[in-house]
């Protein structure tokens, strides 16, 4: 028999955690401590939608936003949401290879959203969940290929990983080995819960980062908090962090989360040495992959100093009701003409403040 269910992640922790453990591939981005921890920089409510037949089922988390909280539509009287992946990557889970149980899961979904308001769906897919591309292009989602992101393949020798490097990043690391900078996995203490959260909160600002990057010291405290978690440091001979970072830790995949440095102590190559380091460390747990990731220029150029290797990242997106869709941005575009060719997804979540 089939059925659709809706899980409050809140109220229904073990019953999903009792899902999770029938999933063939897992991923941390699915984990109920890591969605927990997500809730708390995100300003809506983690559902888990699931659908089952006779014995496999297929699940997705997602996050469910009010549109209506935008300054922009306060007075829209209607509630109006959209839903989003989780930070960082999301896509459908199963306990079956069954290419048809996904799709069913998305169709009900779909249905979901149409019956309850929500405007939008907004997913990234996770880089190791290649499959489900087709899947979400089956459903008609609309599928944009968004960037080839850089991974290192932790199974070649630690000779094969340091000489995919760029000359300059061999260079810098040298220079910091010189300083006599040492990388540790640190303790989730609160003191270095707050050294990461200054640390972080002054990179954001020096680099005038979006909005959404920027996560408040809860997030950090349940981030660093959970098991598939670890918090690591560059210090000096003195004990001061000059670098710091959050790795998320998967089956295979040791994903860099998060990471930020001391501008005052630059030329004594802190980052360079904290990703060195990290590399080495996830090679060293025998991890298969270290996942850099992607984003803007200047970050995007730093990672590539690493590895000249490329995994696809997709997004997938679907517009639910395209009346209202489209009302939205409208009136997004007539509060902000300026951002009105922007490429963001949704549009009017652009400039969010």
């Amino acid at each position: 028999m089939a059925k659709f269910r809706v899980l409050d992640l809140e109220k229904d922790k073990f019953v999903y955690q009792k899902y999770l453990e029938n999933i063939l591939k897992k991923t941390a981005y699915h984990l109920p401590e890591y969605l927990l921890a997500e809730k708390s920089a995100e300003n809506g409510w983690i559902k888990i939608f699931i659908y089952e037949e006779n014995d496999e089922f297929a699940l997705i988390p997602m996050v469910v936003k009010a549109v209506n909280s935008l300054p922009y539509l306060l007075e829209v009287n209607e509630c109006i949401y959209d839903m989003i992946t989780p930070h960082e990557y999301g896509g459908i889970l199963s306990n079956s290879n069954n290419y048809g149980i996904k799709k069913k899961l998305l169709k009900e979904v779909i249905g979901y959203c149409k019956e309850n308001r929500i405007i939008f769906q907004f997913i990234r897919v996770n880089p190791y969940l290649s499959d489900l591309v087709t899947v979400f292009r089956d459903c008609d989602y609309e599928v944009i290929h968004s960037c080839d992101q850089i991974y290192i393949n932790l199974r070649q020798t630690e000779q094969e990983i340091i000489g995919d490097y760029k000359s300059n990043v061999r260079r810098n690391i040298r220079r910091a080995q010189s300083e006599n900078l040492e990388f540790e996995i640190s303790c989730k203490t609160e003191k270095n819960i707050e050294i990461f959260s200054i640390m972080y909160k002054k990179s954001m600002e020096i680099l005038q980062a979006k909005k959404f990057l920027y996560f408040n010291k809860e997030y950090f405290r349940k981030l660093i908090a959970c098991e598939c978690s670890r918090l690591c440091f560059v210090k000096d001979q003195q004990g001061n962090v000059l670098a710091a970072s959050i790795l998320v830790l998967g089956n295979d995949v040791v994903y860099y989360h998060l990471g930020c440095f001391d501008r005052n102590c630059a030329l004594k190559r802190p980052m360079n040495y904290l990703m060195h380091s990290m590399i080495l460390w996830g090679k060293k747990m025998n991890y298969h992959f270290f996942h850099l990731g992607g984003g803007g220029k200047s970050l995007l150029q730093f990672k590539e100093g690493y590895s000249s290797s490329r995994i696809k990242y997709y997004i997938a997106v679907k517009i639910c009701d395209e009346n209202k869709y489209k009302m939205i941005c409208e009136r997004w575009k007539n509060q902000f003409p300026q951002y009105a060719t922007e490429k963001f997804y949704p549009l009017y979540r652009y400039n969010e403040s």
